[in-house]
């Protein structure tokens, strides 16, 4: 997937991973909770190595990042900067995040997840990236709409289906303990 304008690891696309992590809300130049000052310094020294340029440039990404209504920032009258995420930003970030959505595949509870979905054909383009993005995620295709995995993945297969803006109605995931030709599938899960 592309992201036109943000880079995906550049100094903007930090501010708005660290603006999210911070839950949407950073308040430079305070005394934060002991996580959010952490990510607070973590990004200014991205960006304050050359004290009089690395302000100026800090305060041009913000500024296209707010011309973007990804962020909002406001200077307070104490001196402060307060970042807040805005519902784009957040969309923004979560993209990149999806880009990089993988399934834990740590210990298996002996279970299999098995995705079966019709999805209509006013929404093909959804369906054939949602197909796409399974076999990303090695979700073994039984048949065209079938998928499956032994893995747990209900959080990944309701996010998915919220970026492609798909009705989750129209998705199906069944927990199952055994179906003929499993063995096949242990051998390459390497369970």
């Amino acid at each position: 997937m592309r992201h036109a304008g943000i880079r995906k690891g550049s100094k903007p696309h930090h501010i708005l991973k660290t603006v999210l992590a911070c839950g949407g809300i950073l308040l430079l130049g305070s005394i934060s909770p002991a996580s959010g000052a952490v990510l607070a310094r973590n990004l200014l020294q991205l960006y304050f190595r050359n004290k009089r340029m690395g302000k100026e440039r800090f305060l041009q990404d913000l500024k296209r990042l707010q011309n973007r209504k990804l962020i909002d920032y406001i200077h307070l009258p104490d001196g402060k900067v307060k970042i807040t995420l805005t519902a784009r930003g957040k969309n923004k970030v979560l993209m990149y995040n999806f880009d990089e959505m993988r399934l834990k595949t740590h210990g298996w509870d002996g279970k299999w997840r098995m995705i079966i979905f019709d999805i209509p054909d006013r929404q093909k383009r959804a369906r054939e990236a949602l197909r796409q993005k399974m076999r990303e995620m090695d979700f073994y295709p039984l048949q065209k709409s079938v998928f499956i995995t032994p893995y747990p993945c209900e959080d990944e297969i309701d996010f998915i289906c919220g970026i492609f803006e798909i009705n989750r109605n129209n998705v199906l995931l069944l927990e199952i303990s055994r179906f003929e030709g499993s063995e096949k599938l242990k051998r390459h899960f390497r369970l």
